[in-house]
């Protein structure tokens, strides 16, 4: 199949291409729609190492991004999650916490963004404001006393749901609809007999098209009218017969 060909095939079947592609897009819609709706707060907090020795300040920033990167996973275990929970006096259930936050390290900096997601947008503000004081409790309970972890930004109450993301997944069920229903519809006309056009004949059997049939569309046949002339015989003969049945009665 050439290129005019695979096009041609595609404009064939354009109607049943466009159709179902309508379809996927209208249940991704609806299906994202009957999704719940998640919300995301972030909190951004510093680690430091403290040092004696100012020559040790090269190794130390190093030392401090791993630190980051580690403390970004203990931010995410249970135990962070029962601090959490108990330091709300019951506000925060345990298993609203456990297993909703998480930890990032910003690259190349000695800085870690705490995120909780939650149905509840001002639950996930209470959760992402309440980790960085837990691990700091954690910090200092385990005998690091060197590290510290400073709060630089609290997070904010979330106005819009991070998940699920409406016009991605218009996009995607756009793009993988009309990929998936092209790809039947040349299946379709690759498995067909039936011929397209003209050309498509005359290349299969090496016969020339003398002629071809258009396809004629017949308007509805007009109603009959009455001529004018005799639409008026008709009403007077009709008036002269009631007229001669009222004098005869």
């Amino acid at each position: 199949m050439n290129a005019s060909e695979f096009y041609g095939a595609l404009w064939r079947h354009k109607i049943f291409i466009l159709t179902m592609t309508a379809v996927f897009v209208v249940s991704a819609l609806v299906l994202t729609l009957r999704e719940q709706k998640i919300y995301q707060a972030t909190s951004l907090v510093r680690v430091q190492q403290l040092i004696s020795d100012p020559s040790q300040t090269l190794g130390v920033l190093a030392a401090t991004s791993q630190l980051a990167q580690t403390y970004g996973k203990i931010v995410e275990t249970g135990t962070i999650a029962q601090r959490i929970a108990t330091s709300s006096q019951g506000q925060l259930p345990f298993t609203e916490v456990n297993g909703h936050v998480s930890g990032s390290p910003v690259q190349g900096l000695d800085m870690l963004t705490i995120s909780a997601r939650n149905p509840n947008p001002l639950t996930a503000e209470r959760i992402a404001n309440a980790a960085p004081p837990a691990l700091e409790s954690f910090i200092r309970q385990t005998g690091t006393l060197r590290d510290q972890i400073t709060l630089i930004q609290r997070a904010d109450l979330p106005t819009a749901p991070a998940s699920p993301n409406l016009k991605l997944n218009l996009a995607l069920a756009l793009l993988l609809g009309l990929i998936f229903n092209s790809a039947l519809a040349l299946a379709i006309d690759l498995i067909s007999d039936r011929v397209g056009d003209a050309d498509e004949f005359e290349k299969l059997t090496g016969v020339p098209v003398i002629a071809s049939i258009p396809v004629l569309k017949f308007a509805d046949p007009m109603p009959a009218q009455i001529h004018p002339v005799e639409a008026t015989e008709v009403a007077e003969s009709t008036r002269r017969h009631a007229v001669g049945r009222a004098f005869n009665g």
